[in-house]
């Protein structure tokens, strides 16, 4: 089968379920061609066959979205989105797709395309238009601006999927979590993670430096840019993006206080590390995140970098009900994406049976 795979690059983590997903795909014997669009993304990632577009993306000031730059800035970049858009029907139709996959990629989406087959979505932004996923009362002007973005970005798709913590209904697949990090060993370290990768909206590192010397507590910070690095300080190390170091460093910490994504969270979740989760403001979907984390007892939510607050946060417990749920093999998620039967040997989620549909 030949597959158009599309992924938004603002932030990471479209990029790091794509780095999971193509490679499956090709190993069952696909023909993958990964689209993203957004910000230039990251040396990490690497595909056999990638294209990148400008693209949309959201604007952040002081750590919030800016939704009037947001839409100002997208207006200026329309004529750029539509030859983006323009391009990616003539890779369709030259490579002729059996199926397309978007990962909250508006291109590959749009129906503009017309790439001749099935476009399925998939992202954790889904399920938060998801009828059988309960939602927080909050959320206001916030919550209708993020769930129009959600339909933008997927309004040419067939089937959707959505990301999320527990099977609340049919549209809902496990978080796509790396093999490597369900098969890492835990270890209690001494050191906290912390990993916050939107620049308009991190600590600021004398900070962190300051509160790490005074409580003598050693501190691994990932997602800063180089130059925050402090020299001769002996309680914190800002390191370069690194995937296996990042989860070594995440398997043998005390304890993780993070942005309220999804990815990282569940990982650290999955390692049974003291998690707390720090959401974005003015972004819907973060709060949300933190608010079914909370809810779940898989983190604990905070209003801003609380570090005090991860030194009293217990770990998650051994036998929680959602762990089984959360280490779904990926051969489950591709089954759904490909509209595939269950294989005899696929893992399937112990706790909970999908709704029907």
């Amino acid at each position: 089968m030949r597959i158009l795979y599309g992924a938004f690059s603002q932030g990471n983590g479209h990029l790091s379920k794509a780095s999971v997903l193509v490679p499956l795909l090709e190993a069952r014997g696909h023909e993958v061609r990964v689209i993203t669009s957004g910000p230039p993304p990251t040396s990490c990632y690497q595909f056999t066959w990638h294209r990148h577009f400008p693209g949309i993306a959201y604007v952040a000031k002081n750590g919030r979205t800016d939704y009037l730059a947001s839409f100002q800035q997208w207006t200026r970049r329309l004529p750029t989105l539509f030859k983006g858009i323009w391009a990616i029907r003539g890779i369709a139709r030259e490579f002729r797709p059996d199926l397309v996959i978007s990962d909250f990629e508006p291109m590959t989406a749009s129906p503009l395309v017309e790439p001749g087959c099935e476009v399925v979505s998939i992202s954790r932004q889904v399920s938060l238009l998801d009828p059988d996923v309960p939602m927080p009362p909050a959320g206001g002007f916030d919550r209708k601006m993020t769930r129009s973005v959600i339909r933008v970005f997927t309004c040419g798709a067939d089937r959707k999927y959505g990301y999320h913590y527990e099977p609340a209904s049919f549209r809902c697949v496990p978080p796509l979590i790396r093999a490597a990090a369900k098969q890492a060993r835990p270890e209690l370290g001494e050191h906290v993670l912390l990993y916050s990768g939107l620049p308009s909206f991190q600590p600021e590192p004398a900070e962190v430096a300051d509160w790490a010397k005074r409580n003598r507590q050693r501190v691994v910070a990932y997602g800063f840019a180089p130059e925050c690095a402090i020299s001769g300080e002996r309680y914190i190390s800002f390191r370069r993006p690194n995937p296996q170091q990042f989860l070594e460093d995440m398997a043998t910490s005390r304890g993780v206080i993070t942005t309220a994504g999804l990815s990282t969270p569940i990982e650290a979740f999955l390692l049974r590390k003291p998690l707390v989760v720090v959401p974005i403001p003015r972004q819907w979907e973060p709060p949300v995140n933190a608010h079914h984390s909370h809810e779940e007892e898989i983190a604990c939510s905070a209003p801003n970098w609380d570090f005090n607050k991860i030194l009293e946060t217990p770990a998650p417990a051994a036998d929680h009900r959602l762990l089984s749920w959360m280490r779904t093999g990926s051969d489950y998620i591709l089954n759904r994406l490909l509209n595939e039967p269950a294989s005899a040997t696929e893992e399937q989620p112990a706790d909970a049976a999908l709704p029907a549909a």
